[in-house]
């Protein structure tokens, strides 16, 4: 997989104008992706829009912004440059190929899509109209992703054998019964769609493609066709293997292991655990360097948001295109399908896009 440049810790102005940006779905996960963008040098929010008007209004009068209609009204302004769309997985297709025909570029909350064709046609659109896709894998931004990928660019892990992913909340405990998350043809494999897919698009990012995988899932405090409880095994592409855990029904847990021939890796979104082989004992302990980044919680999202912003103005390719978030997607899709059948699957590459 194409190796990306450094991604900076620091938000600095670059000498452009910002980008006249709107964003579409304000509740929620929305007001999170409201803060970082309005403290994003590179952005101007121009607009927003929220099928909740007060949603809406709370939004626009926070940002000084104004307030669109409908979603068809947003792009009919002749003052925007992109979009971010926060709106549910099932939205994200029809959206985005509104906003390249309207000559916007635009950032999409993960997952780029609810399927891998879904997601293909968006990647395809962005280079067909020449505009810039972008996928909201903000992990990639903290600054313990980046000391980890440190750790493994200096060597100090050897070669990785096995990596261990466990992203899980529980949070069917707070959701509605109404919710779209909980209707799996709007939200399929649940936990994996929503928390797991981090950790996936982590693992592509620091190590390398999911090629194959074999997947096991469950409902366990949701009705029986909802999943909400998944595990399963992979194999790098360099031949490392892996496993998977993923749930939205045990307490929150964010964190994955790196296991290499020179030493361990440990790692949350906020800390960072290393343990070279020569200071581990028989009983797998000893001294280990810890690095602890929680004063920098909610960093990674102004990151993501200013790069997107720094992309649009330099007209370069987003550090987490649509072809990254089709990679990620695409593991998804081949652990539901895996789960349904019990059997195997490969993931389909798109490695060569990557490249590009």
């Amino acid at each position: 997989m194409k190796q990306l440049p450094e991604m900076s810790h620091s938000i600095e102005q670059t000498g452009h104008d910002p980008v006249r940006v709107a964003l579409v779905g304000l509740g929620g996960h929305g007001r999170t992706i409201r803060e970082a963008s309005s403290s994003a040098p590179s952005l101007d929010v121009a607009a927003v829009f929220d099928v909740d008007a007060t949603e809406a209004q709370t939004a626009a009068e926070r940002l000084g912004c104004d307030v669109a209609a409908s979603y068809e009204a947003l792009l009919a302004r002749d003052d925007l440059e992109a979009v971010v769309l926060v709106s549910p997985n099932r939205f994200h297709r029809a959206q985005a190929l509104a906003a390249f025909e309207a000559g916007l570029d635009v950032l999409v909350e993960k997952p780029i899509a609810n399927t891998v064709a879904d997601g293909l046609a968006m990647a395809e659109a962005a280079a067909q109209h020449d505009r810039l896709l972008a996928v909201g894998h903000n992990m990639r931004y903290a600054r313990a992703t980046q000391h980890a990928r440190r750790l493994l660019a200096e060597g100090r892990l050897g070669e990785v054998v096995s990596v261990e992913v466990h992203f899980s909340a529980d949070n069917t405990r707070r959701l509605p019964a109404d919710v779209w998350r909980l209707r799996p043809d709007e939200c399929p494999l649940l936990p994996v769609m929503q928390l797991g897919i981090h950790g996936i698009d982590l693992v592509h990012y620091l190590v390398g493609p999911i090629e194959e995988v074999y997947a096991f899932a469950r409902a366990v405090t949701t009705p029986a066709d909802v999943i909400d409880s998944v595990a399963a095994s992979f194999r790098l592409g360099q031949g490392a293997l892996g496993t998977l855990v993923s749930t939205y029904c045990s307490p929150v847990r964010f964190e994955y292991r790196l296991a290499g021939t020179e030493g361990m890796l440990q790692a949350t979104p906020h800390r960072v655990w290393f343990r070279s082989a020569g200071a581990t004992d028989g009983r797998g302990d000893g001294p280990a360097e810890a690095t602890d980044y929680t004063e920098y919680d909610g960093e990674s999202y102004r990151l993501q948001m200013d790069a997107f912003g720094q992309a649009v103005q330099e007209r370069k390719r987003p550090d987490v295109d649509g072809w990254a978030g089709l990679q990620a997607l695409a593991v998804v899709e081949a652990l539901q399908c895996s789960a349904a059948q019990a059997t195997p699957q490969r993931v389909p590459s798109f490695v060569e896009k990557l490249a590009v």
